[in-house]
This record gives C-alpha cells, structure tokens and sequence, in this order.
C-alpha cells in the first residue's frame, strides 16, 4: 500500500511521500495520520458512543481529531506550495517537501 499511495501522489500531485525509504519525514507522518484516520472512521460503525466522544473530545475521536489535523496541514502546505508554482512558470512541477 505503500507503493500505491507513493505512486498516486507522485502523479496526481507531483509530491514525493517516499513512503517505502522513509527518508521525507512529512509524508510518512501524513501517510501513518491518513491510515490512522481512516481505520478510527471505520470503527464508527461499531462505536455506538463515537458521538458523545466527539462532543467530549476524548478517545478516540480525539485521536481522529488529531490525524485530521496532520492531515489537513500536509494537503494544504501542497496547494500552497503548487499556488506559487503556478504563479512561477517552470519546467519542473515537481514538489519536495
């Protein structure tokens, strides 16, 4: 899964996670924050209490909470990042993080 999600970035987004060497520390933070999330979203359906946690921001929707915050930081740094390539013409679109 590792290669399919460094495949997937690398040609929709230009962004290298470089999940399988684990040399770009931000992409493999973002990948463990993306994986964590969605398997706390999975157990929603069997976590009658998800709710309340959520309200209280204890658990694991605090734990979500969390991810989603990584989450969102590392996909906004990328459009930002790709805004100001846009605004620079140049022949490489590539972004490093």
């Amino acid at each position: 899964m590792k290669a399919t999600a460094d495949s997937i970035f690398k040609v929709a987004f230009g962004v290298d996670l470089d999940n399988l060497s684990g040399s770009n520390e931000e992409g493999v933070r973002f990948s463990r924050a993306f994986d964590d999330a969605n398997e706390l979203t999975c157990k929603r359906f069997v976590d009658l209490t998800w709710k309340v946690k959520r309200y209280l921001n204890i658990g694991s929707e605090a734990k979500l909470k969390e991810n989603l915050k990584v989450v969102d930081e590392f996909v906004y740094n990328v459009i930002r990042i790709k805004s100001e390539q846009m605004n620079k013409p140049k022949d490489d679109f590539s972004v490093s993080l």
